[in-house]
């Protein structure tokens, strides 16, 4: 079960909403039972049609964003109205039972304190006056009084607050789990790929290498179909390196992206030139990755596709974004005949790659022009 959905505080208010009407009845039946005035019931009304159209939402914004604007309208009426019933029937001094609470819930502590004394100032004027008692005597009983209901608005208003904060808490909690997750993920998913990437190396690489000792070997006799052979399991030799490289985690850890990628260039089978151009910037690992497996992918076609013989590697990096090109000097094909067939797997999951973190990639080439990749990608990943 989601742990929001455990917030007492929030499944609370129909209790609150039904703890309200229950004390609006009990107080209608003692002023019936006390003979008094039923006049006093308007009053205790026009304070239920508040509570309705503007306490229910004053209570529930019983967060550390209180009060509302609700709030004020509802205390208002009832500082204007309270006083009003308790004089026509002394007995609605029982639906303070509810009235205080609710204070507490919408209001900050000392602004609540203060809707207490001005819904309790006018009755106790009136008790002052019909009991006769000690004016001592009745202060120190509605300071009695005045104390005990702080006291339970105080708790109610912390209690309140420490549910808000455990919300927060929850959410948080559900925001970083959801980050481990991810991060979770893509180390598992990092691990498989240097795992794969050592076992073609430990396999397929190592067994074309013997292959092409032996086949050396066996050339020097003239035979043209063993020196096919030779020449077969060097372009799959190549073809299993570049599949390691571009499996295997491009080596970030402890280096900048251009001492990465003028690794890169130096272990390719061509001549490539890197330039760096505007002042770089600290960027997410994400986008550090992507920018270095568009590098590698767009250099395996080039030797695999261009037949050129050299190419060229740039980062630009601008105000908000970083570019990074990959030019070759090779044939060119003509983008507009270009078919998904031929859109190749590399490519389409550089494609992907760079559109999930919210960068662009283009595709500029021309028959006997060679061909141009370039990757733009934001400096900062949300």
């Amino acid at each position: 079960m989601d742990a929001r959905g455990e917030n007492a505080w929030l499944r609370s208010y129909p209790f609150w909403d039904a703890f309200f009407g229950l004390v609006l009845i009990v107080t209608i039946v003692a002023i019936v039972a006390d003979g008094e005035s039923a006049l006093a019931v308007v009053p205790l009304l026009l304070i239920t049609l508040s509570y309705v159209v503007w306490g229910r939402t004053a209570v529930r914004s019983a967060t550390a964003e209180v009060p509302v604007r609700e709030s004020w309208w509802h205390a208002g009426v009832m500082v204007a109205l309270f006083p009003v019933a308790h004089t026509l029937a002394t007995a609605s001094a029982v639906a303070l039972s509810a009235l205080i609470p609710m204070a507490f819930m919408s209001f900050r502590t000392a602004q609540a304190v203060a809707v207490m004394v001005a819904m309790w100032i006018a009755p106790g004027i009136q008790i002052l006056e019909l009991t006769g008692i000690h004016p001592l005597i009745t202060t120190g009983v509605m300071t009695v009084m005045f104390s005990a209901s702080a006291l339970l608005g105080v708790f109610i208003d912390r209690l309140g607050r420490q549910n808000h904060e455990r919300a927060l808490l929850i959410e948080e909690l559900e925001r970083t789990r959801g980050e481990l997750a991810e991060v979770s993920k893509e180390a598992g998913v990092l691990a498989e790929r240097e795992r794969l990437a050592g076992d073609i190396h430990d396999t397929l690489a190592q067994g074309f290498t013997g292959i092409i000792m032996l086949l050396q070997g066996a050339a020097a006799a003239g035979d043209q179909n063993v020196a096919l052979a030779v020449r077969t399991a060097k372009e799959n030799l190549a073809e299993t390196r570049a599949l390691i490289a571009a499996l295997a985690p491009p080596a970030l850890t402890g280096a900048s992206l251009e001492e990465a990628l003028t690794r890169l260039a130096k272990g390719f089978e061509l001549p490539v030139e890197v330039s760096v151009r505007g002042e770089p910037v600290p960027l997410p690992a994400a986008v550090e990755l992507a920018l270095v497996r568009a590098a590698q992918e767009s250099l395996a076609n080039v030797r695999k596709h261009a037949g050129g013989g050299a190419a060229r590697l740039s980062v630009d990096y601008g105000a908000a974004s970083v570019r990074l090109s990959v030019r070759d000097d090779g044939r060119g094909f003509d983008p507009a005949a270009a078919t998904a067939a031929t859109d190749g797997y590399g490519l389409r999951a550089m494609r992907g790659r760079v559109g999930a973190l919210g960068g662009t990639l283009t595709v500029d080439s021309a028959p006997g022009s060679g061909t141009q990749v370039t990757v733009e990608l934001p400096c900062s990943v949300l």
